[in-house]
């Protein structure tokens, strides 16, 4: 992931991932997030509606920093980097290490943050050139303290981390002030259920609530 990539979700501190079930609800979710001060999404490939929502969010809402999670195949790197999508994403992620998704997101451009969970897939990573990384899932494996023990040995090379897992306003503070924490990314903020009742007010507050703690403890 270069210098620029990093730069903007650093600049964000607040990733909001997304799972939409129906792309006309892309829009006004962007717009939402948006609205409470988030610019910066991970969409996961996880339905039907992801692809044409990326395409959606790109060209309604230009100003969100527009990332995709959940590629566990080498042929969604492909997908995204080729037809209508090559310009939209930003930035992909992965809740695993795969070397082959890793080659081929370098290969093709994609900025990109595979998932560790232990030393061995942090080094992993490091030797296929990843310095930013995805912890997941972070409280399921310890939280804060099993990310600062990982990280000790690792941490004169900079490493940086983007937990996602039950993270969330109980525990959002303690992760804002880990410097070598980059970001977080944060289901609770736009969940399927709010989605898909349209609840644009509750997401918009939830975004905001999250900014404010992440600005404050940063």
């Amino acid at each position: 992931m270069n210098e620029n990539i990093k730069n903007e979700i650093d600049k964000g501190g607040i990733i909001a991932v997304l799972e939409i079930e129906n792309e006309k609800n892309a829009v006004p979710l962007a717009k939402a997030l948006l609205d409470g001060g988030i610019t910066i999404i991970e969409l996961a490939l996880r339905t039907p509606a992801a692809i044409p929502s990326i395409s959606l969010i790109a060209k309604e809402v230009p100003q969100m920093f527009l990332g995709v999670g959940t590629i566990i195949e080498a042929e969604q790197v492909s997908m995204l980097r080729n037809g209508s999508n090559q310009n939209d994403v930003r930035f992909g992620v992965s809740p695993g290490i795969n070397p082959e998704i890793v080659k081929k997101a370098i290969e093709a451009d994609l900025p990109f943050a595979p998932g560790i969970a232990t030393p061995s897939e942090l080094e992993l990573a490091i030797s296929l050139g990843c310095t930013t990384v995805k912890f997941f899932p972070a409280e399921g494996l310890g939280g804060l303290n099993y990310l600062k023990s990982i990280n000790a040995p690792y941490n004169h090379l900079g490493i940086k981390y983007i937990p996602l897992g039950g993270v969330s306003v109980d525990n959002l503070a303690s992760y804002a002030k880990f410097n070598s924490v980059l970001a977080i990314g944060g289901s609770w903020i736009a969940t399927k259920e709010l989605i898909n009742t349209q609840n644009w007010a509750e997401i918009t507050k939830r975004a905001k609530d999250a900014l404010d703690i992440w600005k404050t403890n940063r």
